[in-house]
């Protein structure tokens, strides 16, 4: 397995890629005299995440898993931190070829999965142990999740860590706290943060730090590692951890690509479903707390029992936004409804 942290395609290889097979087949070496070569499938596999977070090493490890299993006949070459293709364009590219094999994030592709997106709504808190089992319910129940997906066969999924609020030399406990002030999201959060009467500015997590240097922003709001794993805590120093809204990752492969591999290594990848979604929540719940050690020292603050009703009486709103504005691409009062049944559900359980 390669690693490629700064390759960008140019656009006719990334046509001509995406009419072609999907994947690379090349000739394995190592075969006796007189015996067919097995093929060997090079698969592109891009993610957003920097290459040391946690979420970005359990993706490696997979593929290294995959690899193995699989004698070497699959080889796969990972692009890191939207080198390959941008988040926002993750789904779109794989389903195209460009990838061959993606990891997305609803806060990010939440545009292409509108309806999966309902776990990103900050007036839920979807408990991260059974959060896997949970979309597969809500897939199960509504043909309009899993049509969403279409073009790519899912390898694995989980529900990730829930949001925060990050600024500067302010700390946090209410809404009004936030009042007027310019804070960057993606995604559906950029309604949260409107619903809470800042002003969204929508940017990628990769310009957060200059903006907030040059008074473009004065906060963000996302996961506690999307600020720590790209340094930003030296630029946004108190933290509000609300624990709602959390966003979700899937592994997905092309199913053009998916169809061409023969039917032991489609097998093999099968079988690593479930520890790859578990692998996404560990990962995903070790980065946040690694991200919280990080911020020691700083201003943290997690809102009381009557502070988070503030929070989510001020989210629901934008939760309604989000019902009227998908209710032509499915039935999304009832996959919010049912969402909201599930969690009561799981919470009870445990």
């Amino acid at each position: 397995m390669t690693r490629s942290r700064a390759l960008r395609l140019p656009v006719y290889l990334c046509l001509a890629s995406a009419l072609a097979l999907g994947l690379t087949v090349a000739a394995c070496s190592v075969a006796s005299p007189g015996e067919t070569p097995s093929p060997v499938y090079e698969l592109r596999l891009s993610h957003h995440i920097p290459p040391a977070a946690p979420p970005a090493l359990a993706i490696q490890e997979w593929a290294e898993r995959v690899e193995e299993a699989t004698g070497g006949r699959v080889k796969f070459t990972i692009y890191p931190s939207e080198s390959l293709a941008k988040g926002g364009q993750v789904l779109w590219a794989t389903q195209r070829g460009i990838c061959d094999v993606a990891m997305l994030n609803l806060a990010y592709a939440g545009q292409q999965l509108s309806l999966n997106s309902v776990f990103t709504l900050g007036s839920l808190a979807v408990p991260s142990e059974s959060g896997t089992e949970i979309w597969d319910r809500l897939l199960g129940r509504f043909p309009e999740m899993e049509a969403e997906l279409s073009g790519v066969r899912v390898l694995g999924k989980s529900v990730s860590t829930s949001t925060a609020i990050h600024v500067r030399d302010k700390e946090l406990h209410v809404p009004d706290d936030v009042s007027d002030m310019k804070i960057a999201a993606m995604g559906d959060r950029l309604s949260a943060v409107q619903a809470a009467g800042a002003t969204p500015v929508n940017m990628s997590p990769a310009g957060w730090k200059a903006a907030a240097r040059k008074g473009v922003i004065v906060g963000c709001m996302a996961p506690i590692y999307v600020v720590t794993d790209r340094g930003m805590e030296a630029v946004f120093d108190s933290h509000l951890d609300l624990g709602l809204g959390q966003g979700g990752e899937i592994v997905v492969m092309n199913c053009v690509v998916w169809s061409r591999l023969p039917a032991d290594i489609r097998a093999v990848i099968d079988g690593l479903t479930p520890w790859l979604s578990e692998a996404l929540r560990t990962s995903s719940l070790r980065v946040e707390a690694e991200g919280w050690q990080k911020c020691a020292g700083q201003t943290v603050t997690r809102p009381t029992s009557e502070e988070l009703k503030l929070w989510m009486a001020c989210f629901e709103p934008a939760t309604q936004q989000w019902i009227r504005e998908n209710a032509d691409k499915g039935p999304s009062q009832e996959i919010y409804d049912y969402l909201r049944q599930l969690i009561e559900e799981y919470q009870s359980e445990s």
